[in-house]
């Protein structure tokens, strides 16, 4: 497990959700679906999400940086 030590103020730590998704959550943490937010969470997130930002499962702790 990694263990992230690099959190800044206002960052977020989110639980995945049956039926969530990143724009879902794109929109929860930030308002608006954009491709660029969904990729900002995708790519903070890519070694638990793995090589297809679609399959994301319920469970799984998603970092939402600020």
């Amino acid at each position: 497990m990694k263990i992230r030590s690099n959190l800044k103020s206002g960052d977020a730590c989110y639980t995945v959700q049956s039926g969530d998704s990143l724009s879902k959550i794109s929109q929860n943490f930030y308002g608006n679906q954009s491709a660029d937010n969904v990729a900002r969470i995708y790519y903070s997130n890519q070694a638990t999400i793995g090589p297809n930002p679609n399959l994301i499962s319920p469970g799984q702790k998603l970092y939402i940086p600020s």
